[in-house]
């Protein structure tokens, strides 16, 4: 940083040089609240909020600490602090007399609306008074760059969408136009998005990969003698039975079960990162440690897969009785209604609501570190990258958008790390579904009969067995639902 302010700047012409760096030592000892000669992290969160009127936010105080504290000792000592005034009251004005269109040294409403379009982000009219109330301290109707300076001093970014997104997240007004700190469950207040977000990846995901889905459940509940089937000879057998019909039967129950199922997944996902950073205390969801994330991605995946098991089951055992007969169950909807009806009346017969969870408990144990480094590795990712972005961009106005083509490749990542790591315990899970049906005919008396019954008859090969085509259909659909829920995310205003 440099104190070397040109002598030409507007807002220092009617001030000496002493008389600036008085100015500035008044307010350095107003944020010395220890008398210490120098400002520690609470003295800047207090200042901050003081001069913004608003809720000091972890982030910005991170962020401004870091730029004044040249010497990084953790401290602001008075030098430090007036570089930083001197640079930071540069930048303002510079941004002041862009936003000053009229040159008449103020700033009206219309101003601070056409700044904002032109960072991508459309407010209406109330908003847009209450965010120019918050600087205009007089009330006359106008900010004039003192107003301005004063407020946004000691925000560490200088641009209008930086400016305005610290006061939406530090506020929300009443109808009074009193404020308040917001809840700190955001996700809470755009429940339905989230929900339709994540239910839309699901749905979108599912059907674009539902092939790879039933040549994995038939690769997997396979029980021919001999030689198993290659992914070929599969592809061959479903096609001859049922057409290309027959890589589409069970759709119609997966995304019945998939968009409540994705729906659950990523709200829970949403929720728990924001009760992970209240308890922290952190700054907002994106900021909790990497461990917490992965946390989080682990109980969304418990929360959703509990949710929606009977169906998974129910759709397993559909995809296996309809081996045999792939032609008579896709020829009409009617025979489709009825398999589904007759499946479920079967099962609870032979075993009441019981035959509806069959290794949950496995499935359970599957599901949280599959989701938990799916959802874990994927957000790191796609964060780091964003963080990347920022630093070489520090002072653009553009809004943040997520690439699709990381997106893409976090999902394929993350995707492919997750579903191989826990798919033994996916086949065993399988099995146990699909047992008692025409191709998978054998029952078991524990998911453990299941473990030695697989080892005893096919090694350990028979763990993996499917795990081609799962793949193939994991790392797109993962990365398909990825890129879908950040769309819609972005679409519905809650990115």
């Amino acid at each position: 940083m440099t104190s070397d302010i040109p002598e030409a700047t507007g807002f220092y012409l009617s001030e000496t040089p002493g008389e600036r760096d008085d100015r500035i030592r008044a307010l350095f000892d107003s944020l010395d609240r220890h008398h210490q000669g120098v400002l520690d992290r609470e003295c800047i969160e207090k200042g901050l909020t003081a001069m913004t009127h608003l809720p000091a936010r972890t982030k910005f105080v991170n962020e401004l600490l870091a730029q004044c504290d040249t010497s990084q000792d953790g401290l602001v000592d008075f030098d430090e602090f007036k570089a930083y005034v001197h640079e930071k009251e540069e930048e303002l004005w510079q941004l002041f007399q862009r936003l000053d269109t009229r040159g008449d040294g103020s700033l009206l409403p219309s101003d601070l609306a056409g700044a904002l379009q032109a960072a991508g982000i459309t407010i209406n009219q109330n908003e847009l008074m209450n965010f120019m109330e918050w600087m205009d301290l007089d009330g006359n109707g106008v900010i004039d760059f003192y107003e301005f300076k004063n407020f946004l001093l000691l925000l560490p970014e200088t641009n209008v969408s930086e400016i305005y997104r610290y006061y939406e997240t530090s506020t929300q007004l009443t109808q009074d136009a009193e404020v308040v700190i917001p809840p700190t469950d955001e996700t809470s207040h755009h429940a339905i998005k989230y929900l339709f977000a994540g239910g839309l990846a699901g749905a979108v995901s599912r059907t674009c990969t539902a092939p790879f889905d039933r040549l994995k459940v038939y690769l997997i509940t396979d029980s021919s003698k001999g030689k198993p089937l290659t992914i070929r000879e599969a592809v061959k057998v479903i096609y001859a039975k049922g057409g290309w019909r027959g890589f589409f039967v069970g759709n119609g129950l997966n995304i019945f079960k998939i968009v409540p199922e994705s729906a659950i997944k990523f709200y829970s996902y949403e929720t728990c990162k924001g009760l992970l950073a209240k308890a922290l205390n952190c700054e907002d969801k994106d900021s909790i440690p990497t461990g917490a994330r992965f946390f989080a991605g682990g109980m969304a995946g418990l929360c959703s897969q509990f949710c929606i098991y009977p169906v998974e089951t129910l759709k397993t055992r559909i995809m296996s009785l309809q081996r045999e007969s792939m032609k008579s169950a896709s020829s009409s909807s009617s025979a489709s209604q009825s398999i589904v009806f007759n499946t479920v009346k079967t099962m609870y017969a032979r075993a009441g609501l019981r035959a509806f969870w069959p290794g949950l408990t496995l499935g359970l144990v599957g599901v949280f570190p599959y989701q938990a480094m799916d959802l874990g590795i994927y957000e790191t990712l796609k964060l780091g990258y964003l963080r990347h972005t920022d630093n070489e961009n520090l002072h653009s106005d553009k809004q943040k958008q997520p690439n699709v083509f990381v997106l893409w490749a976090c999902g394929m990542v993350s995707g492919s790390i997750g579903a191989t790591s826990v798919y033994p315990l996916n086949v065993i899970r399988t099995r146990l579904q699909a047992q008692g049906t025409p191709a998978h005919p054998r029952y078991y008396s524990s998911p453990w009969d299941a473990v030695q019954v697989t080892y005893r008859t096919e090694g350990l090969r028979g763990f993996y067995k499917g795990i081609g085509p799962t793949l193939l259909k994991v790392v797109p659909a993962v990365s398909i639902s990825y890129v879908t829920y950040e769309w819609s995310k972005n679409e519905l205003g809650i990115a």
